[in-house]
């Protein structure tokens, strides 16, 4: 099953890859665009595989939650 979800996941982010660097003609926005849908397709891949990862707004209380307590 998770075969096919990641097959899934890379049949979607080549063909949007495609259609974005059709439409761009410059060099720097090509590679911005490969850059942010490699780190994208490598996220989509990890949750794939481990679904418990913290989010975000966990990531966020760990970097600042001591700096909230300091202030408060």
């Amino acid at each position: 099953m998770k075969t096919a979800a990641f097959l899934g996941i890379m049949l979607i982010s080549a063909a949007i890859l495609f259609m974005e660097l059709r439409k761009c003609k410059q060099k720097k926005n090509r590679m911005v665009i490969m850059g942010i849908m490699l780190l994208s397709t490598a996220l989509s891949i990890t949750l794939l595989f481990n679904p418990h990862l913290p989010g975000p707004t966990q990531l966020m209380s760990v970097l600042f939650g001591r700096f909230d307590k300091m202030l408060g």
